[in-house]
């Protein structure tokens, strides 16, 4: 009989857990179970071999080229979370890494690369660990190499597209239109440019005069 094929949290949790104990130096089946914040088993392990993204070898595994790559978004999107609920949140270490973990799977790949220019592209998380570098060197989705974001006053009206980064030396605007819902790989479609910029956010209207609009910076998707 097959391995029962773990949940995609279990897995993600698995693969995590891989990375970071290879950084402490240990390929450990045991110490790579313990330290998954997921609850999991071996069995998880050997399903995940047969997926092809783990090795298996006695009581030691490593990442596969295919679960490097999964593994490195993951981590990659879990410390970007944990700079911006420090850096821009103020979240103390208590509860930095509950809510890092719930984070990193609610932000997209390209969500992750406009919170990485938002944060000023860290290097290392606020423990010092480094942050596996972005898959997407440039462009956002839909969009040609070479693309680059634009702040949204200057979108045409009407237009639609992704919020890319928030950049202002102000952080409590930064504040501000995070509490808006204007997070990295947001959708919004902009409707209405005078006297005020008015666009839909999820299923929502929001009004932002030009010199807020001026710090969220978008790619622009074709209709």
């Amino acid at each position: 009989m097959s391995a029962r094929t773990p949940s995609e949290q279990v897995i993600d949790e698995l693969l995590e857990s891989i990375w970071t104990c290879r950084e402490k130096g240990s390929r450990d089946v045991l110490e790579v179970l313990r330290c998954a914040h997921a609850q999991a088993e071996r069995a998880a392990l050997e399903a995940l071999a047969a997926e092809g993204l783990v090795r298996m070898s006695g009581e030691c595994v490593e990442l596969t080229p295919q679960g490097e790559d999964r593994a490195a978004g993951l981590v990659r999107r879990h410390r970007l979370a944990e700079r911006l609920l420090s850096d821009v949140l103020g979240l103390s270490d208590a509860h930095l890494e509950e809510t890092a973990c719930a984070l990193e799977h609610q932000l997209s790949p390209e969500g992750a690369e406009g919170l990485s220019r938002l944060l000023g592209d860290p290097l290392q998380c606020p423990h010092g660990k480094p942050i596996p570098p972005g898959a997407l060197a440039s462009g956002g989705p839909g969009q040609a190499p070479g693309a680059r974001p634009i702040p949204l006053d200057e979108a045409p009206c009407p237009s639609r597209g992704r919020v890319a980064f928030l950049r202002s030396e102000d952080h409590e605007r930064i504040h501000q239109l995070l509490s808006m819902g204007l997070a990295p790989g947001v959708p919004i479609r902009l409707h209405q440019r005078s006297p005020v910029l008015v666009l839909e956010i999820e299923q929502s209207e929001l009004a932002l005069d030009r010199e807020v609009a001026r710090d969220v910076h978008v790619w622009l998707e074709e209709d």
